[in-house]
C-alpha cells in the first residue's frame, strides 16, 4: 500500500506539509489531510456501559492507516505539542482498542513510523516532549519509531532554509530507495 501521511496542520502547504511532501515524493502515498475530515472527540466508555461512538470519518481514516506499510505523522508544533486534529485522531484509537483491540494492535505492530514536527520557538528543545509523546504512543501500539525530525520555521516556505531538517528527510528518502 505504501505510506500513509497524516497531516496535522490546520492549513495546506505550510512548512510541515512541505517536509512531509518531500519525504513522500516518488513513493506510493496516501495523503491524509486530517482537517479535511469530520473527526469528533473520543467518547470515553472505559468506566460505563458502551454507547454509540461518533458517526464521522474515523473508521475510513483508521482503515487507511492500518492498510499502509509505513506511517508519517506530520504536525506543526502548536503550543509545544501535537496539533489538535492529529491528537483527536490518535485519541480515537481508544475506540479501536474497545471495538477490536487484537486486530487493531496487530494492524499497527511493527509498522515503521516517522515523525515530522515544525515550530519556531526553540523547537529543537521545546519539541522534545512532543517526540516523547509519540514514543509512548508507539510503544503502546507496537509501532516502530523509524525516525523523527524537528524543523525550525515560521513564515510559509521558511523550512526550505532549514538545511538540517531537509538533510534528515532526504536521508530517509535515500534509505527507502536503497532499502
Amino acid at each position: 500500500m505504501g505510506i500513509a501521511v497524516l497531516y496535522g496542520s490546520s492549513r495546506r502547504n505550510g512548512n510541515t506539509d512541505i517536509l512531509a511532501a518531500r519525504l513522500a515524493e516518488g513513493r506510493e502515498a496516501d495523503h491524509l489531510y486530517l482537517s479535511d475530515y469530520r473527526l469528533q472527540p473520543i467518547v470515553d466508555y472505559r468506566h460505563e456501559e458502551p454507547g454509540p461512538y461518533p458517526d464521522d470519518d474515523y473508521h475510513e481514516l483508521i482503515g487507511r492507516v492500518v492498510a499502509a506499510d509505513a506511517l508519517v505523522f506530520a504536525t506543526p508544533i502548536y503550543w509545544y505539542g501535537i496539533s489538535g486534529v492529529l491528537k483527536t485522531f490518535i485519541d480515537r484509537w481508544s475506540q479501536s482498542l474497545r471495538e477490536n483491540r487484537k486486530e487493531f494492535l496487530a494492524g499497527l505492530a511493527g509498522k515503521p513510523a516517522y515523525v515530522i514536527a515544525v515550530g519556531d520557538d526553540d523547537p529543537q528543545v521545546k519539541g522534545q516532549p512532543l517526540v516523547q509523546q509519540f514514543r509512548y504512543i508507539f510503544d503502546f501500539t507496537g509501532i516502530r519509531l523509524a525516525g523523527h525530525v524537528i524543523g525550525t520555521a515560521n513564515k510559509p516556505g521558511d523550512i526550505l532554509q532549514d538545511a538540517q531538517a531537509l538533510a534528515v528527510v532526504d536521508g530517509w528518502r535515500a534509505e527507502w530507495r536503497n532499502g
